[in-house]
Parts: C-alpha cells; sequence; structure tokens
C-alpha cells in the first residue's frame, strides 16, 4: 500500500477503522475492511515506528485471515499481508516465534497461489525474504538457499517494464551477497552487484523505494571493497549512500539505519586514508542515527555504541564530553532492549548480553573523574529487570490525589503487567507446530499492555510536577540523609581496561580507588576457582554437615587471600580502614555492590589466613551487600515509616516431599521460638505438613519477620519464579508480591543457595535474597552457597539473640535493621565452633539491605 502524503495515510486510516466498526461480523466484507485498515497501519508504522500500529495491525490481519472462508481467492492475499507484519515485528523486537510463524504462513500463501497468478511472484518475494531474514538470525543454509532459489524464480515470472520488477531484482541482490558472504563464492557478489546496479537504474528517482534500492547497492559495493580492498568501491558507496540519505524525509525510520551505514563506510575510509574529517562525518552520521526515537533500537544501540568506540580512540576531536554524552546515549538505550513488553526470561536474556557496555561506561566515567556519573550509572544499567518489577509496584498516592482518573488507569495496568510478563518461551517443537495465526497470544496480550504502560507514562510525565516520573533518578536523588547514612557502600567496577572501586560515605562523597593487580582476567579467575572449589565439595543442597579435605580448606585459603590483596586491603586503606576493632558494635559497616564475576565472591570472608595473626576483614568491618544503592535507599526510607513491633512467622521443613530430609531445621525452630516467647515477642509457626502453600502465602501478610528454614530453589530465567519448597509445592516470589506484608521488614532464608545469583548474568542479582527485598522486606540474611543443617540453628539462636538485645538496648540506627551487626556476630560464634578454616560452614552467610 502506497500514500506518499502522512496526512492522506492518517485519513486513510480513519476511513478504514470506520468501515470497520460499521460492518458487522459475519458480514462478508468485514474482512476485506479488517485487511485494508491492517495494511494503512502497517504502512504508518513503517513511516512513523510506532510499535502500537504494529501490533493493531497484526491483531486485525490476524483477525481478517480468520475470517476469510478456506478456497477464498483472496485469502492468500490476507495470509501474506499477514506474515509481512509478523517479520516486520520481528525486525523490530526479535521475537524468533514471530519469524518462525511468518514463515509458515507465507509459505502456505505461495501453496494456495495459483501458477501463473499475477501475485504470485509478489508472495514468493515475500516468502524469499522471510526465509533470508531467519537465514540472517539462525545462521541455517537451507533457508539461505531457498530464498536465491525463489528470488531467482522471482525475477523469471516478472516481466521487464513491471513496476515491481527493479525491487525483485534487489532482494535478488541482497540474496546473493549474503550467501557470497557466507560461502565466499566472489561471482556471487558481482552478481549481486550488478543485478542491484541494474535495479537503481530501472527506478525513478522520484520513486520511494529508490533509496532503499541505493542503500543495498552500497551495502553489496561495501562487501566487495572489504573483500578486495578497492578504494573505488568505497568511494561509491559513500556517494550513493548519502544520496539514499537525502532522499529520505526525516520523519521515515529507513533514514536512521542509511544513516548507520553511511557512518561505516566513511569510518572504513578513515583506516585508509586517515583524515579528522572521515572520522568526524562517520561520528555525525553515528551520532544522528543513534539518536532519533523512531528508527528500530538495535540499530540506535549499535550507532551509540560505534560513537564510544570512535570517540575513545582519542582522536583529534574526540572529547571527555562528547566520550561520556555516547556513553549516556548507549546506556539510555538500555530499557528499550530490555523492553517490559518481552517476557521475563527474555529480557533476562537481553541484560546478560548488556553488562559490558556498562562496565564500559563506568570505567569512562572513572577515567574521567565524574565519579558521580559512574555512580549514577551503575545505578542505571543493573539489576534493570528488579528495577521494571520494582516499577510496577511503585506507589501512586501523589498522582492519586492530583490526578486519580489517570492513577486509576495507571494502577490497572501495572497490575495486570505484573502477571502477564511470566509467559512460557514457544520451544522449537512448539514453533513447528503453530498454523502461525497465534505464535503466542500470552505474549501479545503482554505486549499489548506493555505499549498501553508507555502511552499512560507519557500522559503522566505530562502533568505539571510530574515531569520525572518513573525517570532514572540523578546522583543526587540517590543518596540517603544524612540521619540514614550507614558507613559505607562499596561498588567495585570489573572492566577489561581498568578496574576500579567507588567508596560513597555516609556524607555523599564519592571516592574512587584504583584496584591495579585485579584484572577482569583475575576476576574471572577467582569467579571460576571458587564456583570449582565449591562444586568439588558437593555444596549443592543443604546438608546434615560439611566435610571438607584440608587440600580444599587451602585452596579456599589462598582466593581469600587473593580477594584480599587485590580487592579488599586497598578499600580499606583508602577508608584509612586498618586494625581490628575490640568488639563488633565498634566495627565500620560496608555494604558490598560487587559487578560482574565479583558478584558471586564472598568478599566479606576476605583475609589472610595462612598466617594465624594475619589481616581479615571479618575483624575491621560489618559487611553486608546490596543489588544497587536504590534498593539499599528503598529499604531505609521504607523503615522509617515502620514503627510497629515485630511479629514473626517461623516456617520449617524438615522433610518436604521429594527433597533430602532437613531434621535440624526442628532444633532450629525450637531454640528460635524459645528466644522469641522469651522477649514475648509474638510468633506463629507453621511446621512439616502445616507449611503449605496457601497456610505460607495467607500468614505472611500477618507478619513483618519471617523465617525460612526449607529448601529453596533457584530460577534464573526468571528470577520471580524462584521459589521456596514447602510441604505440598513451590512458594514463588511472583507469589509473595502478592501476599507480603506492607511493614515486612526482615528475612532470614535458612535455605540452599538463596543468594548464589547466575554466572552467566551477575548484574541482574537473580536471587532470593534481591527478589525478598523486591517483595517488600528491608533486610534479608541469605547465603551465597548451601548450609550445613547442623551449622544453621548455631548461627540461627545467636543471630536472633543479637538482634533483639541490639533492639533493647537501642543501638538500631534510624533505617537500619540491625541485622548486619546480629548477624556479623552470629557468624562468629559459628566460626569460633567450626573452626576459622571451615570456610564452607560459616561463609557463606551474608546480609542484604538495610
Amino acid at each position: 500500500m502506497r500514500i506518499g502524503d502522512l496526512g492522506e495515510l492518517q485519513a486513510s486510516i480513519s476511513v478504514h477503522r470506520r468501515a470497520v466498526e460499521l460492518t458487522p461480523d459475519g458480514h462478508p466484507d468485514r474482512p476485506k475492511c479488517m485487511f485494508y485498515l491492517g495494511s494503512a497501519l502497517q504502512s504508518r508504522f513503517e513511516r512513523v515506528g510506532e510499535l502500537g500500529d504494529l501490533e493493531t495491525a497484526i491483531s486485525v490481519l490476524r483477525r481478517a485471515v480468520e475470517l476469510m472462508p478456506d478456497g477464498h481467492p483472496d485469502k492468500p492475499a490476507y495470509m501474506d499481508a499477514f506474515g509481512n507484519v509478523l517479520r516486520g515485528r520481528f525486525e523490530r523486537i526479535g521475537e524468533l516465534a514471530d519469524l518462525q510463524a511468518a514463515v509458515l504462513v507465507q509459505l502456505r500463501a505461495v501453496e494456495l497461489t495459483p501458477d501463473g497468478h499475477s501475485h504470485k511472484p509478489m508472495r514468493l518475494n515475500n516468502l524469499g525474504g522471510t526465509l533470508q531474514r531467519r537465514f540472517n538470525h539462525i545462521g541455517d543454509l537451507g533457508d539461505l538457499e531457498a530464498a536465491v532459489l525463489v528470488r531467482h524464480r522471482v525475477v523469471e515470472l516478472t516481466p521487464n517494464g513491471h513496476p515491481d520488477k527493479p525491487m525483485y531484482m534487489d532482494n535478488l541482490g541482497n540474496a546473493l551477497r549474503s550467501r557470497s558472504e557466507r560461502v565466499g563464492d566472489l561471482g556471487d557478489l558481482e552478481a549481486a552487484i550488478s543485478v542491484q546496479r541494474s535495479a537503481v537504474e530501472l527506478t525513478p528517482n522520484d520513486h520511494p523505494d529508490k533509496p532503499r534500492l541505493m542503500n543495498n547497492l552500497g551495502n553489496a559495493l561495501h562487501s566487495r571493497f572489504e573483500r578486495l580492498g578497492e578504494l573505488g568501491d568505497l568511494e561509491a558507496v559513500i556517494s550513493i549512500t548519502r544520496r539514499a540519505v537525502e532522499l529520505t524525509p526525516d520523519s521515515k525510520p529507513d533514514k536512521y539505519l542509511y544513516l548507520h551505514n553511511l557512518g561505516i563506510s566513511f569510518h572504513s575510509l578513515h583506516q585508509h586514508r586517515p583524515t579528522s574529517s572521515h572520522l568526524e562525518a562517520a561520528y555525525k552520521c553515528f551520532i544522528d542515527a543513534a539518536t532519533h526515537s523512531s528508527s528500530s533500537p538495535f540499530i540506535r544501540f549499535e550507532s551509540a555504541q560505534n560513537c564510544v568506540d570512535l570517540l575513545a580512540k582519542d582522536h583529534e576531536f574526540s572529547s571527555e564530553e562528547l566520550l561520556l554524552q555516547a556513553h549516556s546515549h548507549v546506556l539510555r538505550l538500555l530499557p528499550e532492549l530490555v523492553w517490559l513488553g518481552h517476557s521475563v526470561s527474555r529480557r533476562y536474556e537481553e541484560s546478560a548480553k548488556l553488562s559490558e557496555c556498562v562496565n564500559d561506561a563506568v570505567a569512562a566515567a572513572i577515567k574521567h573523574e565524574a565519579l558521580s556519573q559512574a555512580v549514577a550509572w551503575l545505578e542505571e544499567g543493573r539489576s534493570l529487570v528488579w528495577s521494571q518489577i520494582l516499577a510496577l509496584r511503585t506507589p501512586l498516592d501523589e498522582l492519586e490525589i492530583h490526578h486519580p482518573v489517570l492513577s486509576q488507569r495507571f494502577r490497572a495496568i501495572q497490575t495486570q503487567l505484573q502477571q502477564s510478563g511470566h509467559v512460557r518461551p514457544l520451544e522449537s517443537d512448539d514453533l513447528r507446530q503453530t498454523t502461525g495465526l497465534v505464535p503466542n497470544a500470552a505474549l501479545d496480550n503482554h505486549r499489548g499492555l506493555a505499549i498501553e504502560y508507555v502511552r499512560l507514562l507519557s500522559d503522566v510525565r505530562n502533568c505539571a510536577g510530574f515531569e520525572n516520573f518513573l525517570r532514572p533518578k540523578p546522583f543526587s536523588a540517590l543518596l540517603p540523609s544524612t540521619e540514614l547514612g550507614d558507613g559505607y557502600v562499596v561498588f567495585i567496577n570489573v572492566h577489561r581496561s581498568r578496574c576500579d572501586a567507588l567508596i560513597l560515605a555516609a556524607s555523599g562523597v564519592v571516592t574512587s580507588v584504583a584496584l591495579p593487580d585485579l584484572s577482569e582476567d583475575r576476576a574471572l579467575k577467582l569467579r571460576s576457582l571458587w564456583a570449582k572449589r565449591l562444586r568439588d565439595s558437593h555444596v549443592r543442597v543443604r546438608a546434615a554437615v560439611w566435610s571438607d579435605s584440608r587440600e580444599n580448606m587451602a585452596s579456599l585459603a589462598r582466593l581469600l587471600e587473593f580477594m584480599w590483596k587485590w580487592i579488599v586491603h586497598p578499600i580499606l586503606l583508602a577508608m584509612d580502614i586498618t586494625k581490628a576493632a575490640a568488639d563488633t558494635d565498634s566495627l565500620p559497616h560496608i555494604t558490598w555492590c560487587p559487578t560482574g564475576p565479583l558478584a558471586q565472591l564472598p568478599l566479606h570472608a576476605a583475609g589472610v589466613y595462612s598466617d594465624p595473626h594475619g589481616p581479615r576483614l571479618c575483624n575491621q568491618a560489618v559487611s553486608s551487600y546490596t543489588s544497587s544503592l536504590s534498593a539499599l535507599l528503598r529499604s531505609s526510607e521504607g523503615l522509617v515509616k515502620q514503627q510497629s513491633p515485630p511479629s514473626v512467622l517461623v516456617v520449617t521443613q524438615p522433610a518436604t516431599p521429594n527433597q533430602s530430609s532437613l531434621p535440624g531445621t526442628i532444633d532450629e525452630s525450637r531454640r528460635l521460638q524459645r528466644i522469641l516467647d522469651e522477649s514475648l515477642i509474638p510468633c506463629k509457626a507453621l511446621d512439616d505438613k502445616e507449611a503449605t502453600v496457601d497456610a505460607v502465602r495467607s500468614a505472611m501478610n500477618q507478619h513483618s519477620w519471617v523465617h525460612l528454614a526449607c529448601h529453596g530453589s533457584q530460577h534464573t530465567a526468571d528470577a520471580t519464579q524462584s521459589a521456596f519448597h514447602l510441604y505440598d509445592g513451590r512458594l514463588s516470589l511472583s507469589d509473595l508480591m502478592q501476599t507480603t506484608a506492607d511493614d515486612a521488614e526482615l528475612a532470614f532464608l535458612s535455605a540452599c543457595q538463596t543468594a548464589t545469583g547466575d554466572e552467566k548474568n551477575p548484574e541482574e542479582s537473580v536471587h532470593l535474597a534481591a527478589g525478598m527485598l523486591a517483595v517488600g522486606f528491608k533486610g534479608v540474611v541469605a547465603t551465597m552457597w548451601s548450609i550445613g543443617d547442623r551449622d544453621a540453628p548455631i548461627v540461627v539462636e545467636a543471630y536472633y539473640k543479637n538482634l533483639l538485645e541490639l533492639r533493647r538496648t537501642g543501638a538500631v540506627g534510624k533505617g537500619q535493621t540491625g541485622a548486619a551487626y546480629a548477624l556479623h556476630e552470629a557468624v562468629k560464634v559459628l566460626r569460633d565452633h567450626v573452626g576459622e578454616k571451615n570456610f564452607l560452614s560459616w561463609a557463606p552467610f551474608v546480609h542484604f539491605g538495610a
């Protein structure tokens, strides 16, 4: 559908929408009306890039196909159009199920179209495009061979002079170029250039497809330049692609793909003829492509990353300001790549690919002494999925006061999105069996909610006083008030070029500490060796007792000494913490926020254990952890609002069906209940068969403290599905988000591996401890690996005794729980009991939050 003027297109959409409204269900013309509406919406998406248009086009065209009777001569046309919009959505958001469905539905459209039909070439052409797109994504050469075969056939079937023949020739050239790049046949590349040059020559200058054909010819010439090194090809690429950019209106998303390609060509020219003008031209193309909101987020991200790569090499035109600005553009795009409209599992997949660009930005900010910016970027670029989940639980009190109707609509969408994101991705078998008409109905619904959420968010931000609603917080807004400040927060950034710590003092001052002895390789090696020692010790489930060989203890001690020398000791020196304190109460408090491989290392246990009198961090500071500064701030501020005395829910599972038995939980519960009774603290105990999913869920919202002594499991693909194993099933974090008490304060997770995280995605804190903070608890005690069943009661008893004593004496400050100091003392008791070098017993216990 070609409508040149955008105003005409808007009017066409209005007319077709009205036609659909006026045509009743069951009327034979209703599918045709829907087909025209869907096609017009697709055209507007291609012009403007509004994702809502694409979603509506898919919905309308799907319904048109469903309503059209089998055997109707127009049904193949509707199926072909439906396949095109599915492919378009794949290109925008990368959902493989859309691409697989598009292949199936377009293949069926071709089969239903008789040979000799005037539209057979068009449908073959579209099928070829979808097959080639699948080859680009999956890499199956069979798809590419099929695409070349189909597109050859399309060109042969189309007579000279036909208005669509240049487009078909161009598409054949694309397929031939792809095959040349895959198998190395220069003949394919020469054929591609020849046929695409002819396509450009046959297309009038005022034709709307001319820029696309010119860009594709430029791609083929650039490919030949990379093979043969002829600068004449590269100069031709720049000339023709620049003309494609000039011919394309600013409002059309494709323009920014052409700009990106032009930037690549200028950069290639600079590498062969180094001049600042070529680099500046490349940068200008990349920055323009990166900053236009209507183009694909993938193109904008790649263009912004290209800007960073150019500026990081200290060229003449480069500057600190431009480099940090380029990094800012990269990080600003992360929420679009880890898009709320994806399933939660897909978001975790996407976020795992992006950690390097965050660490890169932070390293650059530290190098240029923009320390506040470095901290803000660590916040903006890490724990993206948890941030989205928490944003859906944001209180709307102020919005309710000033804009109650908008607040109600916004809350309704938030509530639906909390549930709709847990969509099971289609497996390969599902993809083969789908008809193409409904690739994933649940995910379609979730995407629609996400698009509506963005629209409502825009409406909120257009209201006076709400301009920054749910935007990333500036550094100044991340700092706790002076009265809530508690010791130091230490961020550690691991990057291939440098490793640094950022120390945030209670005063709000940020200090950087270079870690010259730490490298990315060393950090990865530390994590790998530590994980291997844990595997060798079989600490994967809570067990009656750990037995560890002397050799393994010595290996763990060496690794802890490396952590001390390379990481912890330089940081303590910068904070002027050099001596052990006589008692726990006088120790400073450090909250660690490590990144990358360090996120799975027990920094709190670092020390020189080969020397009986050597330094140990546990003698010089009390340690906690946090997944982000905002999570810590949320916990501290939430405590200020809580005034009521605690009540405790104790859940024990000594014999969970299908899990190993945990007899120590009986003793653990008995000791805990005795302490609570002596302190006159209300307590509800759910033991063994009493601890069902429903019973625990209903009791959770009645108690501010929760103690869970049971098995737990981590779900790395979707952290909200991580769960505690109760007598009759799993209690997931997703369940807890709906049931946790508003005044939830402390959780003790006496379960296995509740703070382990995911080696493939360390920046997302994919573990139960971070999840319990997201659920609403302000402080959480968890374990980095599984604990001994005999060790847990010792720690639990000492922890609660110390915690209650701290509270009784008024030693707990405002915005604090006292849990960090209580756990520190409790672990000391266990350490004295099992021996200092029995690291596997005492070192797994950690505190998160306030």
